[in-house]
């Protein structure tokens, strides 16, 4: 029986040995940084409320319809909500 209690202590020992060897190598190891960073974002995408694709806010084309700017994907697009809307709406690129 003393046998087995000496087993016990000794590979709890080694258990904390090992544990505390462990965290010293991943603390002393340098943290990885990634390869490339993330692309800054230049510009935001808006939808395009005729067929709902999102495009750049800075190529879209756009149409003021009751004091709000709508942003279309292609001209064709915005001809479809102004004919929808009517004369009411203003265009521009």
């Amino acid at each position: 029986m003393l046998r087995l209690i000496l087993i016990i202590i000794l590979i709890l020992f080694i258990y904390a040995v090992l544990r505390s060897i462990w965290r010293d190598l991943r603390k002393s190891r340098p943290k990885e940084k990634p390869s490339s960073p993330l692309p800054e974002v230049t510009d935001k995408l808006v939808k395009d409320p005729v067929c709902g694709v999102y495009c750049p806010r800075k190529t879209a084309y756009t149409a003021i319809w009751q004091g709000k700017v709508y942003y279309f994907c292609s001209e064709e697009c915005r001809q479809k909500f102004l004919a929808q809307k009517g004369s009411q709406a203003s265009a521009s690129r």
